[in-house]
């Protein structure tokens, strides 16, 4: 286990305002860094009743669709380390949401059909390494996290717990796998082995933890938490002490995603009723 890093309730109230990405108030979610962090990948509800992926320039706000030619549902998408491997969900009209992955490189494209016909397949993550693809599918009983390779064979579950298990997210040396589960309740973030070994529950808080996303050092993880009664971001060091309320804002902040300098966090957060991407400053841990 990596070092703990103490976070203080001062640390993050030292940090700046926010930095608005976007102003036109759609729902969004699932923001992502792409490369070095110039660019950001978000889902988005277009019109009319369509998902889509935007990709947005951090530098001066433009914004462009990442697949302009396709009138099907985009969602979650996510990219490897190298840039080669695109992967995210994409659907039609079928209740199924099949997972796609795309190589740059080789001009190809996987897909991978849940067995279920009302199945669906969220939140991927690529390991580091590029050649595996964890991500949350429904199953029998709730919804388990599962692992393809980049040709979307080699089906591996790695939970096979009750309840809700979702939202994986590999740490960046690629042997942990931190995720949020109800199998004891209350949704808790929670981590295991690469292969699906030695679980271990990192928060207890009254209300749900979700959406982890570890920090590019390894040191730190990210999470959207409703231990104060609305969703708030907040940071604590990966072995789950030192949990800190980045955010502090009355109303909704999700879905947070490290810049790959470590220094810096979006959100999709929602402001006087519109959702928008903030950017939002990580105080150095004292």
């Amino acid at each position: 286990m990596v070092a703990s890093v103490l976070l203080t309730a001062a640390d993050c109230a030292r940090a700046a305002e926010p930095r608005r990405l976007t102003s036109d108030g759609r729902l969004k979610f699932t923001p992502v860094f792409l490369g070095d962090g110039f660019e950001i990948a978000y889902s988005v509800h277009d019109v009319p009743n369509r998902l889509t992926v935007m990709r947005l320039k951090v530098a001066d706000g433009s914004q462009t669709r990442m697949f302009p030619e396709t009138e099907q549902h985009l969602l979650d998408l996510t990219m490897s380390r190298n840039g080669r491997y695109v992967v995210f969900g994409r659907a039609a009209t079928s209740p199924q949401l099949p997972l796609v992955i795309k190589d740059t490189v080789a001009n190809t494209e996987a897909v991978y059909n849940p067995q279920e016909a009302r199945a669906g397949v969220r939140s991927p993550t690529i390991s580091p390494d590029g050649t595996r693809v964890v991500f949350g599918q429904s199953a029998p009983g709730g919804q388990q996290i599962a692992s393809v390779d980049m040709k979307a064979g080699d089906l591996t579950f790695l939970t096979r717990a009750a309840g809700i298990n979702t939202h994986p997210h590999y740490s960046p040396d690629g042997k942990q796998i931190a995720f949020s589960s109800s199998r004891e309740g209350d949704f808790e973030i929670y981590v295991m082995q690469a292969d699906g070994a030695d679980v271990r529950r990192l928060t207890t808080s009254f209300g749900m933890d979700s959406h982890p996303h570890w920090s590019p050092d390894g040191k730190r993880i990210a999470f959207t938490s409703r231990r104060d009664g609305n969703y708030e971001i907040y940071v604590m060091n990966a072995d789950g002490t030192g949990p800190v309320n980045l955010t502090r804002h009355p109303e909704r902040d999700d879905f947070a995603a490290w810049h790959p300098s470590g220094k810096q966090i979006v959100t999709v957060s929602e402001r006087n009723g519109d959702y928008d991407l903030y950017l939002f400053d990580v105080p150095e841990p004292s």
